[in-house]
């Protein structure tokens, strides 16, 4: 089992980032570091966000916290409302930048995305927490015009 890993050895999963590509939006990759170094408790991601590149909007069943590591991008917050079976109209509630060295929490629930800004890229750690049944959170993703509605991604 390793302890230990340097994430400037991390390149791109091109499976994970194949299973997961329907979530983000430009060019994306990731690599799971809680499965490199037997993380238990939480998933732990190393996202890579190029030119642009951001999530779909999403929410995490377990809070989250990123640790941007290199770049500059944005994390946005909405407030869902009108929510009929699996469409919501949403409203931006913030928009807070990001940049090397910062630490973003996002409580569990809370509809977001996250990303590069245009022209830069963006590199953090996603720490996925468990729920408080100590399972794997679900993160539920939506697709959507990043101004009004969600739909769910089934």
């Amino acid at each position: 089992m390793k302890q230990k890993l340097n994430l400037s050895e991390l390149k791109s999963d091109k499976s994970l980032v194949k299973s997961k590509k329907r979530y983000f939006v430009g060019d994306a990759w990731l690599n799971d570091i809680s499965d490199k170094i037997n993380i238990k408790g939480e998933k732990v991601y190393l996202a890579n966000f190029n030119d642009g590149a951001r999530t779909k909007v999403h929410y995490h069943q377990g809070g989250q916290i990123l640790v941007v590591t290199k770049g500059k991008g944005t994390l946005v917050i909405y407030k869902k409302s009108d929510i009929k079976k699996d469409t919501t109209k949403i409203k931006k509630l913030s928009q807070t930048s990001l940049e090397e060295g910062d630490v973003a929490y996002i409580p569990k629930d809370t509809l977001h995305w996250h990303g590069a800004l245009k022209e830069k890229n963006l590199v953090h750690i996603a720490f996925n927490i468990f729920t408080e049944k100590a399972k794997e959170a679900q993160t539920i993703w939506y697709d959507s015009d990043f101004t009004s509605y969600a739909k769910k991604i089934k």
